[in-house]
């Protein structure tokens, strides 16, 4: 289950109140729902949209959404409208004690990663994905939702065991993010009901809610005119239309209704300020929050103020380099925000901020270039294009949700063809004195938060209100010298590369594939799709990476790519470079890891030219510049600060310490570790990784036209520099450690524990073995869950993580892993094991292995229609150097194995005598 929390939450369409007098008609206008979804309100009060989509095709997207959430819960009731949530999977009318998982994971719809639901502060919403070309599953999934409409099986025995359950999720939840929440959200929200209102609700409802109490808040809000179905798939909408008429229209309203009050947080003018100490956050932390308020889009002038929010929002990106010091927040309750944040070390607070500001200052003082808005007015522009070309390729889900947003705020759901049509006819009326003015309106002095945040060991270092406002004030006298605008004309290469030549071409006809070769050695696999009309992704790889160079080169290495990224490539510097890719809205970067290096990229058709320009960039001209990477090591000084103390870091840190054979390369990130990067000897491993070409293979997936494409590859990836070298990563031995090893960290005050439980061991890397071993792990899964969780109570969500590699060497890793009480940590252990223990004597049971099968066949056919799918595919089959085999062999294989083949797979190979057990306890318990 999930919770959802609407403050401080990222929202793609936010909305304000237009400041300015509308220049045109267009303005006055009000906005028409998408012609392409039928909607409709039954008598009762029932809301449906209906859209029919093919992509993904034989598939379709259901959600039920319910006006009402933790807002509506009395004090009586606090934790309430989230326990209706659970108890809706717990039992239906007509999938009754627990069927309703049973029935769906047997059809390949798994609960938690498809089958799921949230609750926030003002909606409760159901989502279920469904094969759309079976007739009994689709119309058994109009019933589920007309069961958790209204007829949901609130059973005393059922309560009393998901209780349990979700302490368990309230418990998986404590920590320093929770603290802040609990703490701040009352203030942001300027005392309003949403600050007492979190959806988890409190421990004293929880442990003594009875059935007739949920039964109650159930049937007073769970009615049909404060609920909307909304389906998005490969449908007959007339054929649906009649069936949700029929299936809901007989829904009733209670007879004596509880009005739905519409909560807001209002603005209040005044200023606040209050600090956080918590012994996990790590630095000191400043985070500025002026709001205002939220509208609803309904009209051509509401649509133009989000233009002119979004394009504010680029500016501000591109000054700050994209980093993330300056967002654009909604705050629950109809509040929006522009928040500004930075952590540093205590005594680097003062001048960080301060310079921070002082960016702001000159944003709010000089505004924009009518350079800088033009570029981002083409850039949105080319947005809403591409947006448009893909219309026919865009998923059910994205679909979905902008539905769902109209029936639960009212913003229009227009359709991308209006808001292309709607974006282009606004976006050259904007004028920089309005978005000027509309920075100005942000910087304004009321209406303003101050969150400082620390530890309890830095809060002599944490500025008081009187301080902090001490700050600004020097940062308004302070000399301010104007803008530079960087840009760069020049082209990206200083001289056009010497092309090379195919020398071999092979096809692969059964998985669509064809192989080139190129004269310098490098090998580039070509896959023509059309799951997008105007998109072309790939990935350059070759052998090697930071494995080829000592211990103590350890740190220059695996940052190399990160180093040169922020240094940019030939004639641009990283700042130019973003404002070439973002114009163009395609991305290119390098990458160094432990094995490999390579390129990866995503680029619409006409700016495929472009974007290979940039990968010989990176091999031929990459840049050193000494202020980009002062900088990035600042930054990650920052990074490191910030992440405190938290058990849950420590714990991560040794974990992943432990799983790396004690490796110094697993150490987590230190002050020294950072002071090891030297720029020149970074500069000088990235020049060396990508000096040599032709060990590498390039990928590309998507809407490729291969005629057209081969002179690109001659040109730009035929020129590259090659020397034969064909490296091999170094083995350096960072795998899971033999033996039987068992560590307890002890670390924080809640009362939480964390539990890992690893096998691992050499394993015979084949076709067959893998999909063993993953039905190992799948079922695995849903029997840990239905005894720790379900039956047990014990645990919110159980994991089981499978890794094998054949690269370098063949071995497998099985991980386990889940929070819970520290009194039940031993005793679900044993229940771990005990479950594990049965696949390895008798396999899983056959129920089990039927839904990963049926989970694998969907999430095969729900792949094989994504580009970012088949790149994986290939690359992963290239590093592993396997064939490329059609991908029914896969069904084939699946079909194939059977309980007994299964569990010789986990008696050969998961074994007692490679076992570590890595548990978090809390320092002091209570038990």
């Amino acid at each position: 289950m999930l919770i959802r929390y609407r403050f401080l939450s990222f929202f793609l369409v936010t909305v304000f109140c237009s400041l300015f007098s509308c220049k045109t008609q267009l303005n006055d206008q009000p906005l028409l729902l998408d012609p392409e979804v039928k909607t409709g309100k039954l008598p009762n009060g029932f809301t449906y949209y209906i859209r029919k989509n093919k992509t993904p095709e034989k598939r379709v997207m259901m959600y039920l959404a319910v006006k009402a959430g933790s807002i509506l819960e009395t004090d009586q009731q606090r934790g309430i409208a989230h326990f209706v949530e659970h108890m809706s999977f717990n039992g239906t009318k007509h999938f009754p004690k627990r069927e309703l998982s049973n029935y769906l994971e047997q059809s390949g719809v798994r609960f938690g990663a498809d089958i799921n639901a949230n609750t926030g502060q003002d909606e409760t919403v159901y989502q279920l994905p469904l094969p759309s070309d079976n007739p009994e599953l689709l119309a058994n999934g109009l019933q589920i939702m007309r069961d958790w409409a209204q007829e949901a099986n609130i059973e005393a025995e059922a309560v009393e065991r998901e209780r349990h359950v979700i302490l368990e999720e309230k418990r998986f939840r404590q920590g320093m993010q929770q603290r802040f929440e609990e703490q701040c959200i009352p203030m942001i929200t300027n005392g309003s009901r949403y600050g007492m209102r979190l959806p988890i609700g409190t421990d004293e409802v929880l442990m003594k809610v009875t059935a007739d109490e949920i039964r109650s808040f159930y049937k007073d809000w769970y009615r049909p005119n404060l609920q909307a179905l909304i389906i998005v798939g490969d449908i007959d909408v007339a054929a649906m239309e009649k069936a949700v008429k029929i299936k809901f229209g007989d829904l009733k309203n209670p007879e004596k209704e509880k009005e739905r009050t519409a909560y807001r947080a209002e603005l209040t003018g005044k200023n606040q300020y209050m600090q956080f100490i918590d012994p996990d956050w790590g630095g000191i932390s400043i985070e500025v929050l002026m709001k205002r308020s939220r509208a609803t889009i309904t009209t051509t002038a509401d649509y133009r103020a989000v233009l002119m929010k979004n394009l504010l929002m680029q500016l501000v990106s591109a000054r700050f380099r994209q980093l993330p010091f300056v967002t654009f927040n909604d705050v629950a309750g109809g509040l929006t925000a522009m928040s500004v944040s930075l952590t540093t070390k205590p005594a680097e607070t003062q001048p960080s901020f301060q310079s921070l500001w002082l960016e702001l200052r000159r944003m709010e003082e000089q505004g924009f270039t009518s350079a800088e808005l033009e570029r981002v007015k083409k850039s949105y522009g080319h947005k809403m294009d591409e947006a448009l070309k893909e219309k026919d390729k865009t998923a059910s889900e994205v679909l979905i949700k902008s539905y769902l947003n109209h029936f639960l705020t009212g913003n229009i759901a227009l359709g991308i063809s209006k808001e292309q049509e709607l974006s282009k006819a606004l976006l050259p009326d904007i004028a920089l004195a309005e978005i000027n003015e509309l920075m100005k309106s942000y910087m304004k002095g009321t209406d303003r938060d101050i969150i400082v945040k620390s530890s309890e060991e830095n809060k002599a270092f944490l500025p008081d209100e009187a301080t902090v406002l001490s700050w600004l004030e020097q940062v308004y006298v302070q000399p301010l010298s104007p803008f530079v605008d960087d840009v760069q004309d020049a082209p990206l290469l200083k001289q056009m590369p010497q092309p090379g030549k195919i020398i071999a071409t092979e096809n692969f006809d059964k998985v669509g594939v064809q192989k080139i070769t190129l004269s310098n050695g490098v090998n580039v696999l070509l896959k023509k799709t059309d799951f997008q009309n105007n998109q072309i992704i790939f990935k350059g790889f070759a052998e090697g990476g930071a494995s080829l160079y000592p211990d103590a080169d350890y740190q220059n290495a695996i940052n190399a790519a990160s180093i040169v990224s922020a240094a940019g490539v030939g004639n641009y510097n990283a700042q130019q470079l973003n404002t070439f890719l973002s114009a163009r809205q395609m991305q290119v970067g390098p990458f160094v890891n432990d094995t490999y290096q390579g390129i990866s990229g995503l680029t619409p058709i006409e700016d495929l030219p472009a974007a290979m320009e940039v990968v010989h960039a990176y091999f031929t001209a990459p840049r050193k510049d000494e202020e980009a990477f002062n900088i990035l090591i600042g930054r990650s000084k920052e990074t490191l600060a910030s992440k405190g103390n938290a058990p849950s870091q420590v714990f991560s840190d040794t974990v992943n310490f432990v799983l790396g054979n004690y490796h110094m390369r697993r150490r987590p990130q230190s002050i020294n570790s950072i002071n090891a990067i030297k720029l020149d000897r970074a500069y000088e491993i990235f020049k060396e990784r990508f000096a040599d070409a032709s060990g590498f293979t390039f990928a590309f997936v998507g809407n490729i036209d291969l005629e057209t494409i081969k002179p690109l590859l001659e040109k730009y990836l035929g020129s590259l520099p090659s020397k034969g070298r064909r490296e091999k990563a170094r083995d350096l031995g960072i795998n899971t450690p033999a033996g039987r090893i068992s560590k307890t960290v002890y670390k924080g005050a809640v009362q939480k524990s964390s539990v890992i439980l690893t096998y691992s061991g050499p394993f015979v890397y084949n076709f067959g073995n893998t999909i063993k071993m993953d039905a190992i792990a799948d079922a695995l899964k849903i029997s840990l869950t239905k005894r720790l969780r379900d039956e047990e109570g014990g645990t919110y969500t159980p994991n089981v993580q499978m890794n094998m590699s054949k690269y370098l060497k063949q071995r497998f890793s099985l991980m386990i892993s889940f929070d819970c009480a520290v009194q039940n940590v031993d005793k679900l252990i044993a229940s771990a094991q005990d479950e594990l223990n049965k696949v390895r004597t008798s396999g899983p049971s056959a129920g089990n292995l039927q839904k990963f099968k049926a989970t694998a066949k969907v999430e095969l056919q729900n792949g094989s229609t994504n580009n970012g799918f088949w790149l994986d595919y290939l690359a992963g089959k290239v590093m592993n150097k396997q064939p490329l085999i059609p991908l029914s062999d896969y069904n084939d294989a699946l079909d194939q194995i059977t309980v007994q083949s299964v569990r010789d797979a986990a008696a050969t190979y998961i074994q007692d005598k490679n076992y570590i057990r890595l548990v978090l306890m809390p320092e002091k318990t209570n038990h």
